[in-house]
């Protein structure tokens, strides 16, 4: 079985690491990986910290910086059809016999016109069409609809579980299963948690909000840095805010020159690529974890770390994480471009509920998301 990702960043590492962990179990599958080149040393890097296991019957097949980085600078129809044509080459040299993409929201076009497969193929949606609610969703939609009309997809596996009816009502050819967003929270020491506090030099009882992933424009800093003006310098003495993961450089001084016009909030940057133990360091210190995505529909397992370190969540009202947050009662879901409300929820006791909180980590466990791709390729 091949999976196949040209995505570097994010969870997409993590999500082929967890199915190596699966596979790596099942000897009668032989699996075939086909990532960055740098994905085999970085998993190494991380193996015996993490417990990461890498079975004898996987196999690496490493695409250069190169080939991804024409790939991803073509226009997306183009990037789409090539990009496709690239994992059947693949699949034909490994002689998989069948294979799963592991971002397949690119694809539809691949599908329409690039080479016809020739073994089942499935992939993971973290974007599928919804509700139209204007052009781009429209034609968004009909091209879903005929690439599972082609015949040449098996499953699709939904992120976006709301989205799972739309899908199946596109075509009876392909079937639409809701996928859980994975997430491990492994065990640390009081003195990792001691000695991570004083390396971030937050002093005990400041209020800790934690912004972790990707630090783009789509994570709402900007509008928690306009919530925050509204605050008085006191109440801004009593918070910090932990801003943890990636960012580009110019949009790092862009916020850098935005907190200046705010001195009473201390700011505590991890700007990089973070694994175990930093991630499981940064959500237990956090009192309330911000899940203020712009613009983002879809689901997010930034608040599935958040259930799991039992962290209350400020969510974006719209989309997946809107309805999670306030189905299973973990926190409070705002429109973060409301200033003032976002302001009233910094000062906020904002609570969530335990159960609820364990039952989505649960529904969100490894083993869940490896067996719902094991049983939809095997069916």
């Amino acid at each position: 079985m091949l999976l196949f990702d040209t995505i570097l960043d994010g969870h997409h590492p993590a999500y082929l690491i967890h199915l190596i962990g699966y596979y790596s179990t099942q000897n009668e599958v032989e699996l075939i990986v086909a990532t960055g080149e740098n994905f085999q040393t970085d998993f190494a890097k991380r193996q015996e910290a993490e417990h990461l296991i890498w079975g004898d019957q996987v196999q690496f097949y490493p695409i250069s910086h190169e080939t991804i980085h024409s790939l991803h600078a073509m226009p997306i129809y183009l990037r789409s059809i090539k990009e496709w044509n690239l994992w059947m080459d693949i699949a034909q040299e490994t002689r998989a016999d069948q294979a799963v993409l592991m971002y397949m929201d690119y694809f539809p076009l691949g599908v329409l016109f690039g080479k016809a497969s020739v073994i089942p193929v499935s992939g993971i949606s973290f974007r599928p069409p919804q509700q139209v609610k204007g052009l781009f969703d429209f034609v968004k939609r009909h091209v879903w609809q005929a690439m599972l009309a082609s015949g040449k997809i098996k499953q699709v596996f939904s992120i976006v579980h709301s989205a799972v009816p739309v899908l199946n009502q596109l075509s009876d050819s392909a079937k639409a299963i809701p996928l859980a967003d994975p997430v491990v929270h492994l065990a640390l020491t009081s003195q990792q948690k001691a000695d991570f506090r004083t390396k971030c030099q937050i002093p005990a009882g400041k209020k800790v909000f934690l912004n972790f992933g990707q630090l783009d424009r789509r994570k709402g800093i900007e509008a928690f840095i306009a919530a925050a003006k509204l605050l008085s310098a006191a109440e801004l003495a009593e918070i910090c805010l932990l801003l943890a993961g990636p960012i580009e450089e110019a949009y790092a001084l862009q916020l850098d020159r935005q907190f200046q016009e705010i001195p009473s909030l201390q700011v505590v940057k991890l700007y990089d690529y973070l694994h175990y133990p930093t991630i499981e360091l940064c959500f237990d210190l956090a009192d309330v974890v911000l899940v203020t995505y712009q613009g983002h529909l879809g689901m997010s397992s930034v608040l599935v770390r958040a259930a799991l370190a039992g962290k209350p969540v400020v969510a974006t009202r719209d989309g997946s994480i809107g309805s999670i947050t306030e189905a299973y009662q973990l926190g409070i879901a705002i429109d973060p471009n409301n200033a003032h409300k976002y302001a009233e929820a910094l000062k906020s006791d904002i609570k969530a509920n335990a159960a609820k909180q364990k039952e989505l980590a649960h529904q969100n466990s490894v083993e869940a998301f490896a067996l719902t791709i094991a049983r939809g390729i095997e069916s």
